[in-house]
């Protein structure tokens, strides 16, 4: 149960949690392939997914100044790559589609959890803790969120990355904080919630469609009975929308 009496401070997720509001970017990427190329094999989309993700983090792709417009374009590119090489004809008009796709999905979600984010403002400090490529300030300001955030603590900048619990205490140390002060909000239970509580900090998981979900599989309508206990093991509190913070953070 969560103890709201010695909350100062909210440590936000960004990839998954504020950009789409519990869904892993795989969950959003492969509807949108699948439009173009109708009966793709979500399975194999998993792959192309990896490989872009494996390729960005191994290469300086990413430059400090990308908008999440930029990123897009290039995580499609490689796994556009990825997918013509198993003989699906990607084409450039593919990406651009997806691309500008999901950038208003991403658009839209930031601008609507920024009125959750300014109301919670009032009561609580608020930081973000993301795993991200060197660009999550470019992308904040692009999204025209980077103000709500009082520090800002990125794994590609840091040196840590999550599920390391050390890029949480950064977090709350940025803030000049003790993580027992503060709540972690994210949409992974094993990169945001078990670290994070390992550490001190209270957890809120927004439970949506993970990376373990198929592509492709229903939104879940409501908490699971599974995830309950997979929250009640962790002792995180469990949420589907990031708008329920107002209430449960007594707002």
């Amino acid at each position: 149960m969560l103890d709201t009496n010695n909350i100062q401070a909210l440590l936000f997720d960004f990839g998954g949690t504020i950009d789409t509001g519990g869904l892993h970017w795989v969950h959003v990427l492969y509807p949108l392939w699948e439009q173009r190329h109708p009966g793709l094999d979500p399975a194999l989309y998993q792959k192309a997914f990896a490989h872009g993700e494996r390729s960005l983090a191994k290469e300086k792709i990413v430059q400090q100044d990308d908008t999440f417009l930029d990123l897009l374009e290039k995580k499609l590119a490689i796994q556009a790559d990825f997918l013509k090489q198993q003989a699906i004809a990607c084409t450039i008009r593919d990406q651009k589609f997806i691309a500008d796709e999901a950038y208003q999905q991403a658009l839209d979600n930031c601008q609507q959890h920024a009125g959750i984010l300014k109301l919670l403002r009032q009561k609580y400090r608020i930081a973000m803790v993301s795993n991200f490529y060197g660009n999550l300030g470019t992308v904040l300001q692009d999204f025209g969120i980077s103000d709500l955030f009082e520090t800002v603590t990125e794994s590609a900048v840091v040196g840590v990355k999550k599920p390391d619990p050390k890029i949480w205490q950064l977090g709350a140390q940025s803030l000049g904080l003790a993580p027992s002060a503060t709540v972690a909000i994210g949409d992974s239970l094993t990169k945001d919630m078990t670290p994070a509580t390992q550490i001190g900090c209270q957890g809120i998981w927004i439970i949506g469609k993970g990376w373990e979900d198929t592509p492709g599989s229903v939104y879940p309508a409501i908490i699971s009975p599974e995830a309950k206990q997979q929250a009640a093991r962790c002792q995180v509190t469990p949420i589907t929308a990031l708008g329920q913070l107002e209430t449960l953070l007594a707002l």
